[in-house]
């Protein structure tokens, strides 16, 4: 028995790993995934102005095999209303779209290097986005309680079996 397998040390290991990645989850979404979304979203609803745009590069991020809509790291051109030309990157791509497309894009006048697909802003998928970043929350949450859980049950047992006449 000289051998066997520590399966309390797993088990703790496991836990702690769990609440550390639980709470790594949380400071992301309370830190950046929510305020991000609604933030660019918000701003770009409010005062965002709407300009055709040349995309000028797409690198796929992640195909059909992963997300059946693909999603694309893009970058666009276009013309401010004061007449500057701006290239940025493009907020909120799927697979859809492809370099030297021409497309509606809507950035914001305040600052420039935001702008998303007109079609990308819309309420669904909004919704959907934030819907995410809901989820995301809610499962960092449940696996801080989860690790917890199992962390103070492991310390309470070995306590337990080391104490004569308990067990």
């Amino acid at each position: 028995m000289e051998n066997a397998p520590d399966h309390g040390r797993t088990v703790r290991n496991g836990s702690l790993a769990m609440i550390g990645l639980g709470v790594l989850l949380f400071v992301l979404s309370l830190v950046y995934l929510i305020p991000h979304d609604m933030g660019v979203t918000s701003d770009l609803r409010s005062r965002g102005v709407h300009v055709p745009a040349v995309v000028t590069e797409c690198v796929e991020v992640s195909g059909p095999q992963d997300n059946p809509a693909g999603n694309s790291e893009c970058r666009v051109r276009f013309t401010t209303a004061e007449g500057a030309s701006v290239e940025t990157r493009l907020a909120y791509v799927t697979g859809t779209v492809k370099a030297r497309d021409t497309v509606t894009v809507v950035y914001d006048p305040r600052h420039t290097d935001t702008a998303a697909l007109a079609s990308s802003i819309g309420f669904w998928d909004s919704l959907v986005r934030n819907a995410l970043d809901v989820v995301a929350l809610v499962a960092s949450v449940v696996m801080i309680l989860v690790g917890l859980a199992v962390h103070l049950a492991y310390r309470w047992l070995t306590r337990a079996r080391s104490r004569p006449g308990v067990m």
